[in-house]
Parts: C-alpha cells; sequence; structure tokens
C-alpha cells in the first residue's frame, strides 16, 4: 500500500470557498499522512498549508492567467505522470486526462447538473461537462460519487458504468472544531438564518428572497437572514434585488467568509436556509446540522438524502411553500426543538475519516 505512486488534478485547491475545494483538501489532508507518493498537478498556485509532508510534491505549470480557465493545463499531466512514474490518478472533479493505460485512474462526479439542469450553467461551462465527463467516465478504472443521489442520476443517464461506481460523501468541516456534535443549549441558539453558497442561479436565491420578504410582512417575530457565499457566475445583482425588495435592513451580504468566521455562523444560526434547484450533495446542509442547526431545504436531488430527519423540506420552485416553511420552522417551538434534536444524528452519518480511509482504499488498489 506505502509503495503507491499517486497523482491528483489539484485545480480544485485553487478554489477557495466552494463545495469541491473543500471534498478534495478534507480528504487529501487525510489520505497523505497514510503512506505512498502523492503529487499535486496544478495550472496555479495554491495554499499548501497542511500538505507540507516528505511524501506530498507539488507540481505547478506557471500557466498564464488567461488560460488557466481552459483546459490546456491538463496537457502537463500525461508528462509528469511518466516522469514521476505514477501508478494511480485522482480527478477530483468530473475530467481525467489522457493518461499512459498502465496509470488507474479514478475520477470524483459531484453531481449532473450539466444534465438534469443545464439552464443553470454558463454555456462554456455545459459544453465544457458535456465534453470532459463522458469522457472521463469512459477511461476511470473506478468512479465515485459523493451521495446516492448522484450514483443514481449516473446510472439513469451512463448505465453501461454502474459496476464501476463507489460512494464516498462529504461531511462536516466542523468535526474536531468544538461544535460538532454538541446542540447549543437555549441561551446559546442563535437569532437569524443563515444561507451559505456560491451565489450562483442554481442556488435559488432571488426566490428565496422573494419569499423571505413575504415572511417578515407577515410576522411579528422575524429572524435577519445573513448571506454567506462568494459571488459566483449569472450576473445575479443580489444587493440590488435586496434594495428593491427593501430587505437592506433586514438581510446581510457577507460574501466569502474564511473557515473560522464560518464556525462562528453556524454556531450562532437558527436555521440554515438552502432550497437549492439542485446539488449533488450540500456540504452545508451537512455542517449546519452537525452544529445543531436544523434546516430549510429542497426536496429534491441530493439535500433530503443529507439532511434525513432534520430537515423541513419545500418544492425549490415554489414561493409558497418557501414562505411557509419559514413561518413554520419560525413559530412552531415543538417543530423546531424536534427537527434540532435529530441533527446531531443526522450529521454523524457523515465522516471525513471514514470518507478518506474509502477513497485511499480505492486510490492504493
Amino acid at each position: 500500500m506505502t509503495e503507491r505512486r499517486i497523482a491528483v488534478d489539484a485545480r480544485p485547491l485553487c478554489h477557495p470557498g466552494t463545495g469541491i475545494y473543500r471534498y478534495s483538501r478534507e480528504l487529501l489532508t487525510r489520505m497523505c499522512p497514510l503512506g505512498g507518493e502523492w503529487f499535486f498537478y496544478s495550472p496555479q498556485r495554491y495554499d499548501t498549508a497542511g500538505f507540507d509532508l516528505p511524501n506530498v510534491h507539488h507540481c505547478v505549470a506557471g500557466v498564464p492567467a488567461a488560460l488557466r480557465a481552459s483546459q490546456l493545463a491538463q496537457f502537463f499531466y500525461p508528462r509528469w505522470a511518466r516522469r514521476d512514474r505514477v501508478d494511480a490518478f485522482w480527478g477530483p472533479r468530473h475530467q481525467l486526462p489522457q493518461l499512459p493505460g498502465a496509470i488507474r485512474t479514478t475520477v470524483t462526479i459531484h453531481d449532473l447538473v450539466w444534465k438534469d439542469h443545464g439552464e443553470t450553467m454558463r454555456f462554456p461551462g455545459r459544453q465544457i461537462e458535456s465534453f470532459f465527463t463522458p469522457r472521463a467516465l469512459a477511461r476511470a478504472d473506478q468512479i465515485t460519487v459523493v451521495s446516492h443521489f448522484t450514483r443514481r442520476r449516473l446510472q439513469h443517464f451512463f448505465p453501461q458504468y454502474a459496476a464501476k461506481v463507489s460512494v464516498v460523501p462529504g461531511a462536516s468541516m466542523l468535526q474536531g472544531i468544538g461544535c460538532a456534535g454538541q446542540i447549543p443549549g437555549p441561551r446559546e441558539q442563535g437569532g437569524y438564518f443563515l444561507f451559505v453558497g456560491t451565489l450562483e442561479p442554481r442556488k435559488n436565491l432571488p426566490r428565496l428572497l422573494r419569499a423571505y420578504r413575504r415572511y417578515l410582512a407577515g410576522t411579528s417575530r422575524a429572524y435577519p437572514l445573513k448571506i454567506a457565499g462568494g459571488t459566483g457566475w449569472g450576473g445575479e445583482d443580489i444587493a440590488g434585488l435586496l434594495a428593491q425588495l427593501e430587505l437592506s435592513n433586514q438581510v446581510e451580504l457577507l460574501g466569502r467568509v474564511d473557515d473560522k468566521e464560518l464556525y462562528g455562523l453556524y454556531r450562532g444560526a437558527y436555521a440554515l436556509l438552502m432550497p437549492s434547484l439542485y446539488e449533488g450533495f450540500g456540504l452545508p446542509v451537512v455542517e449546519a446540522l452537525s452544529a445543531g442547526v436544523p434546516v430549510v431545504t429542497s426536496r429534491d436531488s441530493a439535500m433530503a438524502e443529507v439532511a434525513g430527519g432534520a430537515g423541513l423540506y419545500v418544492d425549490p420552485g415554489s414561493e409558497d411553500e418557501i414562505v411557509r416553511a419559514l413561518v413554520t420552522i419560525s413559530g412552531d417551538r415543538q417543530r423546531y426543538d424536534a427537527l434540532r434534536e435529530q441533527s446531531i444524528a443526522e450529521a454523524a452519518r457523515y465522516n471525513w475519516e471514514v470518507s478518506s480511509k474509502k477513497m485511499a482504499e480505492l486510490l492504493f488498489r
């Protein structure tokens, strides 16, 4: 096992704040100490904190900034793989370069949004996914997915690959930080709704904000809303929408926050709001649950699988259902306490240690 030489497409590490960054980093920081020689391939520099180990080697191409988003970055990988005499290669995000046949390959699929909800993606991104993902699936010796939902969708669209698919889920970044596994007491319980995620169309923020405005108008004890996340694609002017809806005083746009800030936000939240149109897993859901925070989320895609009995579910396309859920979770204390009691147990189903060992077993085969 310890003799294996494993290369990794480290591009996800270049994009902090995203779910795929979190997933890749949490697994790698646990797998690298298990042994083997690890080679991280990337077109640009990234934060190497946590990877300062003698068996981890960072290979950066120095691709010009204008070309980093293109697929040219992967052209270096086959040459590097031959030079480094790697035995296995992991593509953490939907793509695999064309490598020598002796190298055992694993690709991770987080979602099939390009198939299920292509309208929520930019055209270039959708084209990249539709071109490279099927080729990666065909090349891969092993395919991992982050949820049973994604596995079902993959088997629906690509049934020929069903036999080589394994589920390796994400977990909470709060594990081991103090609040995970502890339900806040009455005095600690926060006084705001929280949204966490990249601000992009499939997060369904405009509909959530319109529902939130109606909720404010219909209740005497309303919770403010904090939105944490960097701006994604799609040109959604959330600040402009807040002004238009006259919500600027009730909704706080925090932008992208670091892990310490995010920990504090979860610790103080009353409930997480995540009525996304589509998620392959939904890391904020399990993170909130691990802090004893119930969630209002979609019954679609993977979110019901992750939240289990600690979620209040809505049709993400129904503003009315979102309004009713906000009223219920803020006004029905018995229902709220029941969800909160269930949250820790639901989050405990997901564990980075378990997932990293499962992924390592696949890569070290």
